[in-house]
């Protein structure tokens, strides 16, 4: 992650779990990184995983269309196959293009509209952002073999966030800001020597500084870190 992207996320970070009283995520936060705002509910129009948040009217319009859908289709089908709808009736896509639901394009509308608003309507969103670059760290370690280990470097979402809901404003941007710090010095050339004791220790500094502790550098033979 960029550093001003970093200080960006940091800095919402803070403003907006500053606004959360502490341990208040620990009485509603059963529904995970998705639980919906106050006044919002899971859409499911596609069924049970359609998670995003809608206001319960809309979640009631999803409902009637999916039983209406067979009605608003052609008979026998029509230009695009057997999903074709009937006049005044096009496909809601509220769950990307294989919704085929026909509804009035009003309604298609509307879907797009509250895909685009997703993300400000959840309960938690510094906590699934925090989650999600942490993640996308680990996969970055993953990726550049920087053999990064611990629970700050781990590919499950739910750990993150479940840390973070229960941990205050300032820990989750000291972990990110740890996190981009031991990936910036990944990236980094990286010098590899090969050390008295027969190990080959690969990072940043002299051949020297790398094998101490490892009986010294032995310059006559040579060593590559192994991906």
């Amino acid at each position: 992650m960029k550093r001003r992207s970093l200080r960006t996320f940091a800095t919402a970070a803070l403003l907006v779990c500053t606004l959360l009283p502490f341990g208040s995520a620990l009485a509603i936060g059963d529904f995970g990184p998705d639980t919906c705002a106050e006044g919002f509910v899971w859409r499911e129009a596609c069924g049970p995983s359609d998670h995003v948040c809608v206001t319960p009217n809309i979640r009631t319009q999803a409902a009637q269309d999916n039983v209406q859908a067979a009605s608003r289709r052609q008979p026998g089908g029509g230009p695009f196959g057997p999903d074709t709808c009937k006049q005044g009736f096009v496909w809601r896509e509220a769950c990307g293009p294989s919704d085929h639901v026909c509804v009035p394009p009003a309604t298609r509308l509307e879907a797009a509209a509250d895909n685009n608003q997703a993300s400000h309507r959840l309960k938690y969103p510094v906590c699934q952002q925090y989650a999600q670059a942490a993640v996308a760290a680990n996969q970055q370690n993953l990726a550049k073999h920087c053999r990064f280990n611990g629970p700050r470097w781990q590919s499950d979402f739910q750990v993150h966030f479940k840390w973070c809901l229960n941990i205050g404003a300032q820990p989750p941007i000291q972990e990110t800001n740890a996190r981009n710090q031991q990936l910036a010095a990944c990236s980094q050339p990286q010098t590899c020597a090969h050390c008295n004791d027969g190990s080959c220790q690969c990072g940043i500094g002299s051949k020297d500084q790398l094998c101490t502790g490892h009986g010294g550098n032995d310059p006559s033979i040579g060593c590559v870190q192994q991906p």
